[in-house]
């Protein structure tokens, strides 16, 4: 809280405080958002998104505790003797793996609307999935990652940075998340990036391995440094951006779910296929997926 403006009375008697402007905001805020279980740096989080004054300090440990949690999750140790990082990693991702969490591929949300846009297509004698999408895929046999794999490439990814990056790495992870039998161009272009484009692609793509774009090494400890250096402004809108896609993805399934029900596809099933085939519908299911959703502040856990 801000803290009150204190004057003397004068003449004996004593001072008085007069309370910031602001606080009388901050107070109605708290009240509205706080509720059992609403952690401190959430609230901090929401109170910065509502434009509210919020100490720089506080801001910047909240995102940096979401970090640390981050850290918790996967262990703060590093390699074992005799162990090098890749087997380090591949080590902490096998237990990751263990313990149950998976990453969340296709949401069931997404799959239930897929088939409904399917139906109404072939219904209406469409071939389904669009078998153009197919010729653009040069893949001729693409793999299927399961869920443990692709939580053991995230853990990796996370815990070596761009070391662990390749191009057939990310086509195997972008073909886990597409939607049942649609071909991926998209995959396809990363994958042959550099036989089609070699010059070019070694630039992103090191001879040696790893990818230059992204940090090597523990990719926790440059989001630290993030939290640290960043300004507040950019911060904020994160924390915003954050919020706003989050209402975009739930609020585009809700209306193509409607043109569903009602038997007329419209622009918001248009949109919801354009995505498919571009990165907006990785970012949807991504959203729609997220099992970290803060229920205190309606934001994302940072």
């Amino acid at each position: 809280m801000p803290e009150h403006t204190k004057r003397a009375l004068g003449r004996g008697r004593g001072s008085t405080s007069v309370p910031d402007d602001e606080a009388f905001g901050l107070v109605v805020a708290l009240a509205r958002l706080a509720r059992r279980g609403a952690r401190p740096s959430h609230l901090a989080l929401a109170l910065l998104g509502e434009g509210h004054p919020v100490p720089e300090e506080t801001v910047r440990d909240a995102f940096g505790k979401a970090v640390r949690g981050l850290s918790a999750r996967l262990g703060e140790e590093g390699p074992e003797e005799g162990e090098n990082e890749e087997e380090w990693a591949e080590r902490v991702a096998d237990e990751v793996v263990a313990s149950g969490q998976r990453v969340r591929l296709v949401p069931a949300r997404v799959r239930r609307i897929d088939e409904g846009i399917a139906r109404d297509m072939r219904d209406r004698g469409v071939v389904w999935p669009p078998p153009e999408l197919a010729g653009l895929d040069a893949n001729p046999e693409p793999p299927s990652l399961s869920g443990g794999e692709v939580t053991t490439a995230a853990v990796t990814t996370v815990l070596r940075g761009g070391a662990a990056v390749t191009p057939q790495g990310i086509g195997d992870v972008l073909r886990a998340v597409q939607r049942t039998g649609w071909g991926n161009p998209g995959a396809s272009l990363v994958e042959y990036t550099v036989d089609d484009v070699p010059d070019a692609a070694q630039e992103v793509f090191l001879p040696d391995g790893g990818m230059s774009t992204v940090p090597d090494g523990d990719v926790r400890g440059a989001l630290l440094s993030l939290a640290e250096a960043a300004t507040l402004e950019d911060l904020r809108d994160a924390w915003e951006v954050g919020g706003a896609t989050r209402g975009w993805a739930l609020d585009l399934c809700a209306r193509v779910e409607t043109e569903l029900e009602a038997g007329e596809l419209g622009d918001a099933t248009l949109t919801w296929l354009m995505g498919s085939a571009f990165m907006s519908g990785l970012v949807l299911m991504a959203q729609v997926g997220d099992r970290h959703w803060s229920p205190q502040t309606g934001r994302r856990t940072p």
